[in-house]
């Protein structure tokens, strides 16, 4: 009986070629000197029907390289079939899509292939750079990650198909590139292969894929818009309700249709085009915008959607043109009751109505904050540093250090004393003078008059400026001559609830450097009072 035998490599490069008979020689090169070496890698050339010589080229480099292989699929059809078409030949147990106008690194896809069998990865990102002066995406690439998803950062925000992906995921979850679609079938099929993996790596550290600059789009700006309410739907079916959902939805609200509407309001060169994506756009903001993904937007863009979810087409071009504009003067800030209201255009205006909440911005307020001392005066713990709003003045001072114990939730809170420094400033060079405090705390009394009872104790530091208050936790950020070292237990008090007994503090630093005071009860050491 005869077997039929199936040769399995490593890695399957498909390649989609398309007009490009000037780019794919150096497309072809770069994949060839691999130093995974050609016992490790097959090719997929596609030819998309192309016009020019690209057929040629691919002919030629087939004859030249055995593990070559070529597929040509009649003009005029989706990118999806030609990816399509080199998906359901792929025998490598890893597959990357490109286009003929890419490069890979000499070393990329040993570098993705290792991460992914390393860290046990269905998807590897590597390093994009772009070849000229379009952009890429880079905000996912910092620093390597060797186990994340689309919760733990942005790899989410990278939907181009020039990615590691593990064969047997794809197979398992069926995934395919969408053959319905004018424009996004790579979004749709990455999208799904992100959601879908059990383990996401990143090489970030060097850069794998030079991106060269796509073919120019036939879509439309409506057409671009069909492309969110396609993803937000995709999203939808894929993914539960809850902040994982709304997560997703805010990168296709922000990058796609932020940018489209754009594009409709300020840009297009066709008023009826324009208007036919303005009014699609609006209708995706009414019916598949919810409020948890709107709100993770610039509130720029947020005031934007508003408008155009309302069918005001004029305010929502002269909210864009605010946008557009680099030389625009700063934004004053309102703040009343503990909120903290950005002065957008249309706030509070009478002729719009757009609600207040659109322009809260109190949780984007950040936080700057540093432990600067800490030492002991018997059972008094001394801290110094400081702590302020980037965004605020530092009048209407209220902060307070918070003792909070770790099992039972019980608090205590300490005044600070104030102390003037007409040298800090913010990020951006403001004064803070009124941000560095002092604190005296004295755990043998609190404020019912007794030591502090047994428990772990996180110190925290509630910010409070203008009448806006943010707690964060002291320790993680600190000066270097803060001592962490570990000490003897302090003595704070007689125990009230044990006689013949003592209670003790001792300060720590959790892994995450937050700093807590330990108070436990012991029996006095012989020979100290």
């Amino acid at each position: 009986m005869n077997t039929a035998v199936v040769n399995v490599t490593d890695v399957t490069v498909a390649v989609r070629v398309r007009d490009q008979a000037a780019e794919l020689d150096a497309c072809l090169a770069s994949l060839v000197g691999q130093s995974i070496g050609t016992d490790r890698l097959e090719i997929i050339a596609v030819d998309d029907g192309s016009t020019d010589d690209s057929g040629s080229v691919l002919a030629r480099a087939a004859h030249q390289y055995p593990f070559l292989r070529m597929g040509l699929i009649a003009h005029g059809q989706s990118p999806a079939a030609a990816r399509n078409w080199a998906l359901s030949q792929v025998r490598g147990r890893y597959v990357i899509f490109l286009e003929a106008c890419d490069r890979l690194t000499p070393d990329a896809l040993e570098r993705m292939v290792t991460a992914a069998d390393t860290n046990e990865a269905d998807v590897v990102l590597g390093k994009l750079e772009s070849s000229g002066r379009h952009t890429v995406a880079t905000s996912m690439f910092r620093k390597n990650q060797p186990y994340t998803d689309v919760d733990a950062s942005r790899v989410y925000w990278s939907l181009t198909p020039d990615k590691l992906f593990r064969t047997s995921m794809l197979q398992r979850r069926g995934l395919a590139f969408p053959t319905d679609m004018l424009i996004g079938d790579d979004q749709a099929f990455t999208a799904a292969a992100f959601i879908g993996a059990d383990n996401v790596s990143v090489v970030g550290d060097a850069t794998c894929v030079v991106k060269g600059a796509s073919p120019a789009s036939p879509a439309g700006l409506a057409d671009r818009v069909a492309l969110v309410s396609r993803m937000l739907a995709l999203v939808d079916a894929q993914v539960p309700e809850g902040p994982r959902r709304d997560r997703l939805h805010s990168r296709h609200l922000e990058v796609e249709l932020g940018k489209a509407t754009a594009a409709a309001l300020l840009s297009a060169t066709d008023p009826t085009e324009a208007e036919q994506a303005l009014w699609a756009a609006a209708e995706v903001l009414r019916t598949q915008a919810r409020a948890g993904a709107l709100a993770l937007l610039p509130r720029t863009l947020v005031v934007r959607f508003a408008l155009l979810a309302q069918g005001r087409i004029a305010e929502a071009r002269s909210m864009a043109a605010f946008e557009a504009d680099k030389n625009r003067p700063s934004v004053r800030k309102t703040v009343e009751g503990g909120r903290v209201y950005t002065g957008l255009p249309f706030f509070r205006d009478p002729q719009v109505g757009l609600p207040d909440e659109l322009f809260d911005i109190t949780d984007d307020m950040t936080v700057s904050h540093e432990l600067q001392k800490l030492r002991w005066d018997g059972a008094m713990l001394l801290l110094d540093g400081y702590g302020f709003f980037e965004q605020l003045s530092t009048k209407e001072r209220a902060t307070r250090v918070v003792l909070r114990e770790r099992a039972t939730g019980a608090q205590e809170t300490h005044a600070v004393t104030a102390r003037r420094d007409d040298t800090l400033t913010n990020a951006k060079g403001n004064a803070r003078a009124m941000g560095r405090f002092s604190a005296r705390i004295n755990l043998a009394q609190t404020a019912i008059g007794r030591p502090l009872p047994p428990g772990i104790w996180e110190v925290h530091l509630a910010v409070s400026f203008e009448g806006v208050s943010r707690e964060v936790r002291l320790g993680p950020k600190r000066a270097a001559e803060v001592d962490t070292t570990a000490r003897m237990p302090v003595r704070i008090a007689p125990s009230p609830d044990a006689p013949e007994t003592e209670l003790v503090a001792t300060p720590f630093y959790t892994e995450s450097g937050e700093l807590c005071v330990e108070v436990s009860q012991r029996f006095p050491v012989p020979g100290r009072a």
